[in-house]
């Protein structure tokens, strides 16, 4: 898999360790609605437990933060939108839309992504009560062998019939809820 680029020079852009935030599906009377956002294997879908890991060494050292199986998210870089995971591993994991538009992550460590996919156009926005997390296209959710993937809505296509949009509502954090989330 060939590297766009390396996403390791918007690190220093992090926001502060309150910023973390958790994401729910919003969209009434449907399968989806009030699902958390988790991370595992690489995806993003809808309900379920995220899948996390947390080295040995971390661990007995007791560096593992606690895990509530719930994905936490920051936003990466305020002015070009990033998306960034919520989780303490050096190198950090970093959000992105592939050719496809499945909202995906990177692997521990590492800040490479695939050609074509993009990074940008996210952005949270703050309410009274809660918040919503936009990307620009917007967001859907599309069943797969019963697990709603989530993927960035593409401007030039129209949403499919097995897919549903939704709002993503989030609430705050106050710290990460994984040393590293599992791309495998």
């Amino acid at each position: 898999m060939k590297a766009a680029f390396t996403l390791a020079a918007l690190s220093g852009s992090l926001v502060a360790a309150g910023d973390y935030f958790g994401v729910i599906s919003a969209r009434s009377a449907s399968p989806i609605h009030l699902l958390p956002m988790n991370a595992g294997r690489g995806r993003i879908y809808l309900g379920g437990t995220a899948d996390t890991f947390c080295p040995d060494s971390v661990a007995s050292a007791g560096g593992c933060p606690p895990t509530t199986g719930e994905t936490n998210f920051l936003v990466g870089n305020a002015a070009t939108g990033t998306l960034v995971m919520g989780a303490e591993v050096p190198g950090g994991q970093y959000v992105y839309i592939d050719t496809c538009g499945a909202v995906k992550y990177t692997v521990a460590h590492s800040g490479t992504i695939p050609e074509g996919a993009t990074q940008t156009g996210w952005s949270v926005t703050q309410g009274a009560s809660f918040g919503t997390l936009n990307w620009k296209g917007g967001l859907m959710a599309c069943n797969e062998d019963n697990t709603w993937f989530v993927y960035g809505v593409q401007t030039d296509s129209p949403v499919p019939d097995t897919c549903l949009t939704f709002d993503a509502l989030t609430s705050n954090q106050t710290e990460p809820d994984a040393w590293q989330y599992t791309t495998a």
